[in-house]
């Protein structure tokens, strides 16, 4: 296998994603509970972190060269691959207009990976990655083939049920997929939590239904930070 599956959901959401209310717009969205959405997080915006994404970039550089000239290392595209997508993470405070750039990048190495190894992993990074591209057809067509070849992917669970609230606005859908990722759960502190996200969509819903609306639409996620591989 490609790739070191370390990071475990309570790690990769680095923030407490709960529906919440836009009191100006009324419109909803996922936001930071306990810990502040990086967005509003002073120290995300401080100088040394813009010196850490330029140092980022400097190393992204370097090794997006060495991938261009040995195009069929697949663990050198995939290393490729979790830089743009750790790089689309960092812009997301410091530089968001060349957020949306590092994570289309993120999903071309991705793609050369998986020419040659089907790795779930990868798949699902790579999925993560197009989501946040704007890609939705490609993240929702590789959410499913990463869940077919493995339906236990903890991780593959919990962000599809991220992706399909806030792109497709499918509460329901979301339910279904933190249920199951629930029941895969590695220590009770993640099982509650998605237990959180499956509690407050349900109240969406029964709200909704209440006010004669259909599933509620979402706009925006506090932290793209849902990552798979190291």
């Amino acid at each position: 296998m490609m790739g070191k599956y370390h990071r475990r959901f309570a790690a990769v959401l680095v923030i407490v994603i709960c529906f919440a209310m836009i009191v100006s717009g009324g419109s909803m969205f996922f936001s930071g509970g306990p810990v502040p959405p990086a967005q509003s997080n002073t120290a995300t915006n401080s100088p040394n972190t813009a010196a850490n994404y330029q140092a980022q970039k400097v190393r992204l550089a370097a090794i997006a060269e060495r991938a261009k000239a040995d195009p069929g290392n697949v663990q050198l595209q995939n290393d490729l691959g979790n830089e743009y997508y750790d790089a689309g993470v960092a812009a997301q405070s410091v530089a968001p207009t060349e957020a949306q750039v590092n994570f289309k990048q993120a999903v071309e190495a991705y793609q050369n990976v998986l020419k040659t190894n089907q790795d779930t992993n990868v798949m699902v990074d790579m999925a993560t990655a197009a989501f946040y591209s704007g890609d939705n057809d490609l993240a929702d067509k590789t959410f499913k083939e990463a869940l077919t070849l493995k339906p236990d992917h903890f991780n593959g669970l919990a962000n599809y049920g991220v992706f399909l609230a806030e792109a497709k606005q499918d509460l329901p859908g979301a339910i279904i997929q933190w249920q199951k990722a629930q029941n895969l759960a590695p220590d009770s502190s993640e099982k509650a939590r998605l237990g959180m996200f499956i509690s407050q969509a349900q109240s969406q819903l029964k709200g909704s239904s209440n006010n004669g609306t259909s599933n509620p639409a979402t706009n925006g996620m506090s932290n793209p930070t849902l990552k798979t591989q190291k």
